[in-house]
């Protein structure tokens, strides 16, 4: 599934209390993005930011733009607005809602799972509190906070995987890093097993293991692996055969 990333906390408060801080952080993820990214991502990323910015309803998640207008604000010709919009349509980061009509422009839809995975590794260049709070990670700790309280109920972390040339050990080095108790029961045991076409495969013991990173863990999973490996698009969780 190309492009896709299950909904974080961030999708799922952009209406209501504590909302204006959830657009900052999508907006962030773009704007570093455009400041990091390679030089296609990087001009999507800025000309997305502007339009989410100026006209963006966040209520429906739509904007309704005329080609004219948009290539006015993105200080291009229609031409090339035309292309970059395609463009955007293409990655699945817009999709079309309303199509044109006489008298009424194109509504589009921004797909932000999409885009969100788009920005995905550059999220750890804004701090690692960013990246916790957008990968649905425990946010680390701050110096002095909460040491001498802390009551040890987890056994020491289990080792690193051998690195492989697909960035799994260095993406487990970071999720054990994150939180060391999560990593030992749900990451620990996966084993991976392909890396074809941007799709990382890892094998988990059983079914209830898989089901379980799958549904609960697999926005932080993805992120930790595609931090690592900028090549990879997605991950996907196999069973061991009986």
């Amino acid at each position: 599934m190309t492009g896709y990333i299950r909904p974080t906390a961030q999708l799922r408060r952009i209406t209501g209390p504590g909302a204006s801080s959830v657009k900052y952080d999508i907006l962030t993820a773009l704007l570093v993005t455009a400041a990091r990214g390679d030089p296609v991502d990087s001009r999507l990323a800025l000309r997305l930011s502007l339009v989410i910015t100026a006209r963006f309803n966040w209520r429906t998640g739509t904007f309704a733009v005329g080609q004219k207008e948009i290539a006015r604000m993105w200080g291009v010709t229609e031409r090339t607005a035309k292309r970059e919009m395609a463009e955007l349509r293409r990655r699945g980061w817009i999709t079309v809602s309303v199509p044109a009509a006489r008298g009424r422009v194109t509504q589009h839809a921004i797909q932000l799972p999409a885009v969100l995975r788009a920005t995905m590794p550059h999220w750890s260049a804004v701090g690692p509190d960013f990246f916790a709070r957008m990968s649905d990670a425990p946010e680390p700790e701050r110096e002095g906070e909460g040491a001498a309280n802390v009551v040890p109920l987890h056994r020491d972390p289990l080792p690193l995987p051998a690195e492989d040339g697909t960035g799994w050990s260095l993406a487990a080095e970071r999720l054990r890093a994150q939180d060391p108790a999560t990593y030992n029961a749900w990451f620990a045991p996966l084993q991976p097993v392909d890396l074809e076409s941007g799709i990382l495969t890892l094998m988990a013991p059983n079914r209830f293991q898989a089901d379980y990173v799958r549904t609960h863990y697999h926005t932080r999973l993805l992120a930790a692996v595609v931090t690592e490996n900028h090549s990879i698009r997605e991950v996907q969780i196999t069973v061991a055969a009986p």
